[in-house]
Order: C-alpha cells, then structure tokens, then sequence
C-alpha cells in the first residue's frame, strides 16, 4: 500500500472525529495505521478512546505517539490531562510541561492554560497566573483563560477574613 492511502486513510479519520462520528473515525484511524505506524494516527486514535472514555487504552495511544515522535507535544498534553484526571497529579505536571517544551505542538497554549488549571487546583495562584499569562501571550482571545486570570485576580484582591 502506497503512502498516500495512508494519508487518504489518516485524513478521512480525521475529518470522521471532527464532526464527532468516533467509529468511523477509529476505523479509519486502525486501518491507517494498519498501513503505517504514525504518531499523529495514535494521537488521534488516542482522542477517540478518550471521547468513548476508554481512558487506559487512551494513554497507551498516545504513549506510543510520543515514543514514535518525542518532540511532538499533543500526545503529552492530553496524557498529562488525563494522569491529572485520574488524580496523578505529580505525573500530570511532568506530561504538561513536556508537552510547552516539544517543538512540535498545535496549541502551547492549551498545554500552559492546563498547568494553570493545576496550580490553580494545588492553590498556588501566583503559579498559575504566570502560565496564564504565557497562554494569553499565545492567545489573547483564549475566552477560557482570560476567564480564570479574572477569577485568580479577584481572588487576589477579595479581603479576607
């Protein structure tokens, strides 16, 4: 099998997820990757099983995109997202801050809004107002963010008691 049916193969598995048809998609993802080993095909086989909360099966893919690609930040922000899910907090920081330091990654900024979340979580507000911060500089219309820089700051400046 040539290259581009795996490409055609990685790419109809792709627009299946966006539109949120999950089996169709991981068909289209198994038999790409029945054609070719590939780390975005296991990052976004990895995304399916997480959508149907196969969360085991989901870390397993995407450890094995980023043993295919080290560099490649995606996977290690959603392994952190979920080890920070199920409660591996420490784990979760280590992925999370992988993933700000890949060369490759389609949105740091996800990655340093997720490591606010988690210092927010750990009450560590100056921490995570810093991450903020580097996520807004990415993103100054990242709705989420700017919502939880607010919160933090008027946290900061509520009297207390």
């Amino acid at each position: 099998m040539s290259s581009s049916s795996f490409q055609l193969s990685l790419d109809l598995a792709k627009d299946h997820f966006k539109v949120g048809d999950l089996d169709r998609a991981e068909f289209h993802l198994r038999s790409s990757l029945e054609l070719e080993e590939s780390d975005e095909a296991y990052f976004y086989l990895g995304l399916v099983q997480n959508a149907l909360g196969q969360w085991s099966d989901a870390l397993a893919s995407y450890y094995k995109a980023v043993s295919l690609n080290h560099e490649y930040g995606n996977p290690c922000n959603e392994i952190g997202v979920l080890l920070l899910r199920m409660g591996n907090d420490k784990e979760a920081v280590y992925w999370l801050k992988k993933s700000v330091r890949c060369e490759r990654n389609d949105a740091p900024h996800i990655s340093y809004f997720n490591l606010a979340t988690l210092y927010k979580l750990w009450n560590r507000p100056e921490r995570s107002l810093q991450y903020l911060h580097k996520a807004l500089t990415l993103k100054k219309d990242f709705s989420e963010a700017n919502d939880l820089w607010r919160e933090l700051k008027s946290d900061e400046e509520a009297p207390s008691n």
